[in-house]
């Protein structure tokens, strides 16, 4: 313990000392939520990078940091953050959120260090867009390599372009097997980006391996075997039984966009798959994923409507009960994201790595995921009320737990949010409100407030 806050101190005497030459951003809040239960409402909790009490609370927060300069996309730039949270109530916690260091040459991304997914969509997603990962579980320590914005392939004239990622991370929750090694990477081809109608297409693949057993103590994290991770082999010399099959708990999706760019607007179309093993791969499991429609005005900044998303979930098949051939068992009951020996599953500190409407809950005293077969549609709209800048989600579902552990019968379940800014003009700082509402059977039906006071700007040197 002593070693990470002389690691933490140090980092930021360094980030600090490499500022020299840039301004600092700050922002500071203090922020407050109750409800008509001792829980809150699922929107005023969920997607909030794991950072926020479920149930009612007074909170503090700041954040500190530089960023790349705008102009500079050739040269060796730098930046960095420092972010964390401390609140009081039912329960009283000290967080820290993000610690990150970032360098950027040409088009190339380093970041080493604890850092939240940037917002998409401006904010409107279920998911932040992203079915597999998104801002609803705590960062964790990791380095990230990637090439992050659409790239020209050399010598096709611009009419084909690609991003991609690499990272590799660890666990820092209390869980089933702890310190277990996170591995990411990703790869996504796009036509046509400079015209009017573009598409793209792109996998993604994560894994979680390595960590101390609490039976069969550390299990290695060798080159070797992160090699097998790398290329999804199995390992004949495996801790577990499956291990000579695929080393480790893998996940994996395909990802398809189509682009449509007006001067006055943009549209973005997108469908994510979710795979767990070869017979999702080959797309089994259809109609399975994550369907959404997005929408941002360009013409004006302060219409009613300035964004617009519409998201639909299904994950019910999962390649079915189960696929048996002769004596092979060939797939089915894919269980999304939990798995039989990393049994805490893609959780952080008790929350999915996914969407948040894969809930959780416990199992023999640890994480689990306890609904994963769910049929859903999100709306999500941002915009201007006169004066009053706001954004509302709505979140309609029907909910049947696991194959495993069904739900006795059909949950149904409505989760709801509106955001407000509060114009103010003599004030030092800035007023966000928010209202939220649970009504259904898979959540208590409740009533939610928040209210935060905060301050941005910068520290000139």
């Amino acid at each position: 313990m002593k070693l990470r806050i002389i690691t933490l101190a140090s980092l930021m005497l360094f980030c600090f000392a490499l500022s020299a030459q840039k301004k600092i951003n700050y922002n500071v809040g203090v922020s407050s939520a109750l409800g008509t239960s001792k829980n809150l409402p699922f929107w005023l909790h969920a997607n909030k990078n794991g950072l926020t009490s479920e149930q009612g609370f007074v909170m503090g927060d700041f954040s500190l940091g530089t960023d790349f300069t705008e102009s500079n996309h050739k040269g060796f730039d730098y930046m960095w953050k420092v972010s964390g949270v401390g609140y009081t109530g039912f329960k009283s916690k000290v967080l820290p959120n993000e610690l990150f260091f970032g360098l950027r040459w040409k088009i190339f991304n380093l970041y080493l260090g604890q850092k939240n997914n940037s917002i998409a969509y401006d904010g409107l997603s279920s998911t932040n867009g992203d079915l597999m990962y998104s801002n609803n579980a705590r960062a964790y320590p990791k380095y990230e390599l990637s090439v992050s914005n659409w790239t020209n392939v050399p010598l096709t004239k611009g009419l084909l372009s690609f991003k991609g990622l690499l990272s590799d991370g660890i666990s820092t929750d209390d869980r089933y097997i702890d310190n277990a090694r996170i591995h990411h990477k990703n790869f996504y081809l796009r036509i046509f980006k400079d015209y009017k109608f573009s598409a793209s297409a792109g996998i993604e693949h994560y894994a979680l391996w390595s960590g101390n057993h609490p039976v069969h103590g550390k299990i290695s994290g060798s080159l070797d075997k992160y090699v097998k991770i790398f290329k999804i082999e199995g390992d004949d010399a495996g801790t577990f039984n499956n291990d000579n099959y695929r080393l480790g708990d893998h996940m994996g999706s395909y990802r398809f966009d189509l682009y449509y760019n007006e001067e006055n607007f943009t549209l973005n179309a997108y469908y994510q798959t979710v795979f767990e093993d070869g017979s999702g791969k080959r797309m089994n499991n259809l109609p399975d994923g994550l369907y959404g429609l997005y929408f941002k005005n360009m013409k004006k900044e302060n219409a009613l409507i300035q964004s617009a998303l519409v998201e639909f979930y299904h994950t019910m098949d999962q390649c079915g009960p189960v696929q048996v051939f002769g004596d092979r068992l060939l797939g089915g009951k894919d269980n999304y994201f939990n798995h039989g020996e990393y049994k805490s599953g893609w959780t952080h500190f008790g929350r999915t790595f996914g969407s948040p409407l894969f809930t959780t809950g416990t199992k023999d005293g640890h994480t689990v995921i306890a609904n994963n077969r769910f049929k859903a549609i999100h709306v999500g709209v941002r915009g201007m009320l006169g004066v009053l800048p706001y954004k509302t989600f709505l979140t309609f579902s029907k909910n049947y737990g696991t194959y495993d552990t069904p739900y006795a019968s059909t949950l149904n379940q409505f989760s709801g949010i509106v955001e407000m800014t509060i114009p103010v003009k003599n004030l030092p700082f800035k007023i966000d409100v928010a209202c939220a509402a649970d009504k259904g059977e898979l959540m208590k039906d409740k009533l939610g407030f928040f209210i935060r006071l905060s301050k941005s700007g910068l520290i000139s040197k």
